[in-house]
């Protein structure tokens, strides 16, 4: 592939406190430039869990206090900071962020492109009064959506189907796939080591429905009274989740770990991964657990055939339905030779279509376009992912 006579120099932008799976993808990418030589920094909330992260990582961190979209003051310093450091790309990882990158290059004239990570399903502009739509038919010069579904929400809010280009989000393969199974997680965790285990990974928040599995698993129970339930996250529905289990009589088979980093272990320790959203974007915790070869059973939410092909490397059941979500988990259960088959084979896809080679590779070309000038309407649509 030629590359662009201006090289990219990328500011990355993201304005959440806590750590999240589009932090974690940020992550990967800023290392994927710095290991390509590419001038990296990020642009990080003071004081929070990404700062501190992406700063043990070797990350060019520059903490900034953002309060909200409609911070000016935190634009001007985004703009001050891109203006010091030459960069030439300013990339959001965030709803908010976007906003703050487009004043910073705008308003306070910048002098950089913009690139809009589009991560999540929700309607563009949703709950407020359709205002926010704005900001996505003006001012930015490519979206990098990590799903084929989310590429179709920019279109009905009006994004040129040019300005858009679809790079799936991925895992650290080697990490997962590398992780051993120990038996001190169970012992850790309370959990006994003939148990059959279901697990989840994601924030405790509405759209992940942890009440869905949680009432699935109830069904699980039923049939298969070594049932225990883990959840790996932390939230604000905490309580509500805890008080769900209790009302449905599985508290005493609910784990919630709150945030772990040891995810890798987390993982080899589930029999099943069972995800239960009813919005995804396409779900990165679905790759981490294809990568350490766990079978999966998930919902039909947004882009999640794009991480999981049905019956091929793993279960898709719809969406807010616990029987369904029950019925998947219990036939692999049953047959467990076909969950692993689709695991193994969830393995492949993953370490072949879903690395950290594949995502700055792709990012690079979105970055070196929009610098050469060649996103537009004459030029080729931004390519589909595998």
């Amino acid at each position: 592939m030629s590359r662009s006579a201006i090289k990219p120099c990328v500011l990355h932008v993201d304005d959440q406190p806590g750590w999240r799976g589009g932090e974690q993808q940020m992550l990967y990418l800023a290392r994927g430039l710095q290991r390509r030589q590419v001038p990296t920094a990020a642009v990080l909330q003071r004081g929070s869990a990404p700062a501190r992260m992406a700063g043990q990582e070797g990350i060019d961190v520059r903490a900034l206090r953002m309060r909200g979209e409609a911070d000016l003051e935190a634009a001007r310093h985004i703009a001050k900071i891109a203006r010091a450091g030459r960069f030439n790309v300013l990339h959001s990882h965030t709803a908010h962020a976007h906003t703050l990158i487009l004043l910073a290059a705008h308003l306070w004239l910048a002098n950089c492109k913009v690139v809009a990570h589009r991560r999540i399903e929700y309607a563009v502009g949703r709950g407020m009064l359709g205002l926010g739509r704005l900001k996505y038919r003006f001012g930015t010069d490519a979206y990098i959506a990590i799903s084929n579904r989310l590429k179709e929400t920019l279109l009905e809010a009006g994004v040129p189907e040019w300005k858009v280009f679809v790079v799936h989000s991925v895992t650290d393969t080697q990490r997962f796939a590398e992780a051993g199974a120990d038996r001190d997680v169970r012992t850790e965790l309370g959990i006994p080591q003939d148990a059959f285990v279901v697990g989840n990974i994601g924030a405790l928040v509405g759209h992940k429905d942890h009440c869905n599995l949680l009432e699935a698993c109830r069904l699980v129970r039923d049939a298969a009274p070594d049932t225990w339930v883990v959840i790996v996250g932390d939230g604000p529905l905490r309580g509500r989740i805890r008080a769900r289990a209790q009302s449905l009589q599985m508290g005493d088979r609910l784990i919630m770990t709150g945030f772990r980093q040891d995810v890798p272990q987390l993982i080899r320790a589930f029999d099943i991964f069972a995800l239960s959203s009813s919005e995804e974007g396409m779900c990165s915790t679905l790759l981490e657990a294809a990568a350490s070869e766990c079978p999966i059973v998930a919902t039909d939410a947004g882009g999640v055939r794009e991480a999981v092909l049905p019956d091929r490397t793993g279960l898709v059941v719809p969406i807010r339905s616990p029987a369904a979500l029950a019925e998947g988990i219990l036939q692999l259960r049953r047959d467990p030779q076909r969950g692993r088959e689709m695991a193994r084979r969830g393995k492949h896809r993953v370490e072949t279509h879903f690395n950290v080679d594949l995502l700055t590779e792709r990012t690079l070309e979105v970055y070196e376009r929009v610098l050469r000038g060649t996103v537009g309407a004459q030029w080729p649509l931004g390519y589909c992912a595998d």
